[in-house]
């Protein structure tokens, strides 16, 4: 895993540098436990690429339900454009054979030659994901606004979450998905709520200590504003120096709050999907691994 999470730093810094962008804030001990993750619910679907007995590029699948997702793709920049992505995403995707309900999905950067891949893979251009960062400044409450309702102890997970997580999980990602809720909701400081709206719950949000959100949603999307404004609140009141949220480009109301609260776009990316899958219009990502 540290020999994967070290093509990611040192491919996505050169990625940056191409599209004029500075590459996200992130340490090698900070990715290992997520792929590390992934590697473990989905072992065959995470391929790698040796040379000299070092990893120089990998590619990881995850099943969840029929949403079959391209979490991870990286390889060293210098062994880009020659072949060994294509043979490690076949890889990746047909190993294990996954089911024929099965749908191919990435949440991708705008790499052309990355994006020429997916196209030959079957997945097509949906809609774009927004990657937003900063500080979470006071800001106007919106009108339609709910609450947020802790569920159990700060970095543990119980039966009532992941059963709460399922019923949203199912209408929003088509899919249950207990492994990553599992995942999200021990990250350190993190917290479960229950979203409700005149006294009905209407959804659920993860967030944590350090200000990462997600996944949240809302059955309403008339909600959408009043959602982003209280997980920035909760983020706020937990102490986070900054925070981060992965938004879906539909989901106008989030953006359009978070935008006022003062945070910024630190990436942008197209969702790109065989078929038309899952409902984003009140939806928050996992993160850009997990969906």
């Amino acid at each position: 895993m540290p020999d994967c999470a070290r093509v990611f730093l040192r491919s996505s810094d050169d990625l940056g540098r191409r599209q004029g962008k500075t590459p996200p804030p992130l340490r090698l001990r900070d990715m290992v436990p997520a792929l590390a993750h992934l590697q473990r619910t989905d072992p065959k679907g995470f391929q790698v690429a040796v040379r000299g007995g070092r990893v120089v590029a990998f590619a990881s699948t995850i099943l969840r339900g029929s949403t079959h997702f391209l979490s991870m793709f990286w390889a060293l920049p210098t062994l880009q454009s020659k072949g060994i992505g294509r043979r490690l995403l076949t890889r990746a995707f047909e190993a294990p054979k996954p089911p024929a309900s099965a749908v191919r999905c990435v949440y991708a950067s705008l790499d052309p030659r990355a994006q020429a891949l997916y196209l030959k893979f079957g997945m097509y251009p949906r809609g774009m994901f927004y990657l937003l960062r900063g500080v979470p400044k006071p800001s106007q409450r919106p009108k339609r606004s709910v609450e947020l309702v802790p569920v159990g102890e700060p970095g543990k997970t119980s039966s009532k979450m992941l059963a709460v997580a399922a019923k949203y999980d199912r209408m929003f990602r088509e899919a249950r998905r207990d492994a990553d809720i599992r995942f999200v909701t021990t990250l350190p400081g993190a917290r479960f709520f229950l979203v409700s709206a005149r006294g009905s719950t209407i959804g659920y949000a993860v967030v944590t200590e350090k200000g990462r959100v997600g996944p949240a949603c809302v059955v309403d999307a008339r909600y959408s504003a009043g959602l982003a404004w209280a997980v920035k609140e909760a983020a706020r009141n937990m102490g986070a120096e900054s925070m981060s949220i992965i938004v879906p480009g539909v989901n106008a109301g989030a953006l359009e709050t978070l935008f006022e609260a003062g945070l910024k776009t630190e990436f942008f990316g197209a969702w790109m999907s065989a078929k038309p899958l899952g409902a984003f219009e009140s939806y928050f990502l996992a993160s850009g691994m997990l969906l």
